[in-house]
């Protein structure tokens, strides 16, 4: 708070938005009953930004979900439409979730998990993915999805909303690269990264297979 006081920071901020910081003045009490005036203003809202924080860092939730969260947030704050308005690649995998028609653009950007029809086999999975029933009041479908007679990947569903596993990732290569580590080849470095984010994957019988 102290750092958007100053000149350069509090004129960046004006541009976003017309609140200004209050900071807390450690030789009278009035600038604190002022603070807490104010959280106790806006504490209703931030409960209600809050559940949608709290919402994105679920497992089991996609990018339809996300989606539905983000538009219920526009319609009750417009003023957030710029931050939280649907990217090309976002609007296309969401559109594979529920079965709508993409645009070009949206087919383009999604076109690297298309599912590739050759064969019989082939074939026969792409009539199984086209007949797959819609289920639940958002119509989810169970694997993957096929619009307008192009099958993708399920890997679409399976997209995480946020990026909190790759930076706890990141968090832990620095944890684990202590100076001992520091001249580990990258290739024996990386594999040992990969086995301890997967512990809960493998045990000792595993790895003995092998």
């Amino acid at each position: 708070m102290s750092k958007l006081c100053q000149v350069n920071n509090f004129a960046v901020l004006a541009k976003s938005t017309d609140l200004h910081p209050i900071k807390r003045n450690t030789t009278r009490w009035s600038s604190s009953f002022e603070i807490l005036q104010r959280v106790h203003r806006i504490r209703h809202l931030i409960k209600t930004v809050e559940v949608v924080e709290e919402k994105l860092q679920c497992d089991a939730i996609d990018l339809a979900d996300v989606r539905l969260l983000f538009d219920s947030v526009v319609e009750e704050y417009p003023c957030m439409r710029d931050q939280l308005k649907p990217k090309l690649f976002q609007s296309a995998v969401v559109k594979v979730i529920n079965g709508g028609s993409m645009s070009n653009a949206e087919v383009a950007s999604v076109k690297r998990f298309e599912v590739p029809s050759c064969g019989r086999k082939r074939k026969h999975a792409k009539r199984t993915t086209t007949q797959i029933p819609f289920a639940g009041p958002s119509k989810h479908a169970k694997n993957g999805g096929s619009v307008d007679g192009i099958s993708y990947s399920s890997l679409l569903k399976k997209l995480l909303p946020t990026s909190n596993v790759c930076e706890r990732f990141f968090s832990q290569c620095k944890f684990v690269l202590t100076p001992q580590r520091t001249f580990m080849l990258p290739a024996k470095f990386e594999l040992l990264i990969v086995l301890r984010a997967n512990r809960n994957m493998r045990d000792v019988t595993t790895l003995a297979s092998e």
